[in-house]
């Protein structure tokens, strides 16, 4: 399956069902709610289920499945959300590192980032090294992740990190790098509609509910077809 076919297919993957859709962008939005208020930072449990139903995706396709998985078996969909997250954070480690290390060298940023929440937020963000290390990162992590699902959710394959290479190089490394410059692109067009539909009261309602969850069931899907295509 050459590109352009497996972007068709997970376009019209992603937009079969429509109501499937709008659950995971409506459990995605009360996990939100619990990150913005701490008085309801219990929704934040809720957080792990849209990982969860997205890594369900990359399973289901794998075992030969062209439909949305429906929403059950909430305690395994739960673990698998953890597991993503997980793997998410350990890859994120030497992010993290860089990230903090203005903090360990001047303890006063600490106080004056509780005073200013947008600079805490330029420090943890605005450093070029990190961009490039979140986009070198995630050239592995996303197979990382693929592999893992593959395993059915074993939490080791996340790291088999020559198996991992293993299936880049099947796939193609130039194609593999085209499918993740098109997610990286597709992700901030899709940012950019949702910065400018936002400042609408329509906007409010299709970003959260239709924009971003079509969009994360769209790049799974493409992952998982891109993934695929090392065993063919």
């Amino acid at each position: 399956m050459e590109i352009e076919e497996m972007i068709l297919d997970s376009a019209k993957y992603s937009s079969e069902d429509w109501i499937k859709i709008i659950a995971l962008g409506f459990i995605s939005l009360i996990a939100l709610i619990g990150i913005s208020n701490p008085f309801l930072s219990f929704f934040l449990v809720i957080g792990f289920l849209p990982a969860g139903y997205l890594f369900r995706v990359l399973k289901t396709a794998f075992k030969g499945s062209d439909e949305l998985p429906i929403f059950n078996e909430w305690l395994e969909m739960f673990i698998d959300g953890i597991k993503v997250v997980m793997v998410t954070i350990i890859y994120a480690i030497p992010i993290i590192i860089i990230a903090l290390t203005p903090f360990i060298s001047q303890p006063s940023l600490i106080t004056t980032s509780l005073i200013s929440a947008p600079y805490l937020w330029g420090l943890l963000t605005g450093s070029s090294l990190q961009i490039i290390l979140v986009i070198l990162i995630g050239f592995v992590e996303i197979i990382g992740i693929a592999n893992m699902a593959l395993y059915d959710g074993e939490f080791n394959a996340a790291f088999k990190f020559r198996e991992i290479l293993q299936r880049i190089f099947l796939i193609n490394w130039r194609r593999y790098l085209v499918f993740y410059i098109l997610i990286w692109i597709i992700g901030i067009i899709t940012l950019f509609i949702s910065m400018i539909t936002l400042t609408l009261f329509i906007g409010i309602i299709i970003i959260p509910l239709i924009i971003a969850p079509y969009f994360m069931v769209f790049s799974t899907r493409f992952l998982a077809l891109i993934f695929a295509s090392s065993e063919s």
